[in-house]
């Protein structure tokens, strides 16, 4: 029987070595340096093979592969979404993020700071992906934002995630695929088939890291793919469930992800 694309990659992953949740507060890099890359499904396997020599996998309760599911909150007139959209130096993100593997669930606050530095800050909290936001979430964001009080949940979605861990370069990465997402109210759908993003998270930025060597070996490099992005998986999503939202060169960025999600099914086809 033919393997899937899922057998191919489980079987390469279970060639690293893993690591736990415990080993990775030492690289938990909450003030980081983020870039971020779109590819395939079907590069995932040689991507394993290329990390096997530099990189742990993170295995929680014996998966490699885990759920997260989000709930991202916004501030009238879509200010966050706007900020990302005209390419502001300092812009914020507030989500709610649980994480299946443990049943464990975040508010976190996720900051672009000038220069490309990313900020993240986080609380634990018992109301899950709830929209209501409780009187102890308020008061946690009221020490980092203005008028927490005008957030309302506007975007839920999830994602399986991978993360790679290099001890010695202090790096870490994740691969995201698997993709949903939908306005609230609206029906969920999925987002990006056939793609995986990719995210090598820094203390400084470091273009000779084994993955961003291999990213760049890649021949088949193609507009988008394997390349550098600046869009993140909440402007992919606000773009691909409301037709209502300007920004011109996001929507050629989008049109330019379409053309590589049916590239990316063309290869797997």
């Amino acid at each position: 029987m033919k393997n899937t694309l899922s057998d191919t990659l489980t079987a390469a992953l279970a060639t690293l070595p893993q690591t736990n949740l415990g080993a990775l507060d030492a690289v938990q890099l909450m003030r980081r340096f983020d870039t971020k890359y779109v590819v395939p499904e079907s590069w995932l396997p040689q991507l394993v093979e290329a990390m096997a020599q530099h990189a742990h996998v993170l295995s929680v309760a014996g998966d490699v592969e885990c759920r997260y599911d989000n709930l991202y909150f916004e501030l009238p007139g879509d200010q966050f979404l706007q900020d990302h959209l005209r390419g502001k130096a300092r812009r914020m993100k507030i989500r709610k993020r649980r994480y299946a593997s443990n049943d464990m669930t975040f508010l976190e606050v996720k900051q672009r700071l000038p220069g490309g530095r990313t900020s993240k800050e986080r609380m634990e909290t018992s109301t899950g992906v709830s929209p209501v936001l409780s009187a102890e979430e308020l008061a946690f964001l009221d020490q980092r934002m203005r008028s927490p009080h005008e957030l309302t949940a506007r975007l839920s979605g999830g994602f399986s995630r991978t993360t790679f861990v290099d001890f010695a370069r202090n790096e870490r990465v994740t691969v995201d695929r698997i993709l949903n997402a939908q306005l609230l109210g609206d029906s969920d759908a999925p987002l990006l088939q056939g793609l995986a993003i990719i995210e090598v998270k820094q203390p400084r930025p470091d273009r000779y890291s084994p993955i961003q060597l291999w990213l760049r070996s890649q021949n088949e490099r193609k507009g988008m793919i394997g390349r550098r992005t600046s869009m993140s998986k909440y402007t992919v999503s606000r773009l691909a469930r409301d037709g209502n939202i300007a920004g011109r060169a996001y929507l050629a960025t989008y049109r330019r992800l379409m053309d590589a999600q049916s590239w990316a099914g063309d290869l797997q086809a």
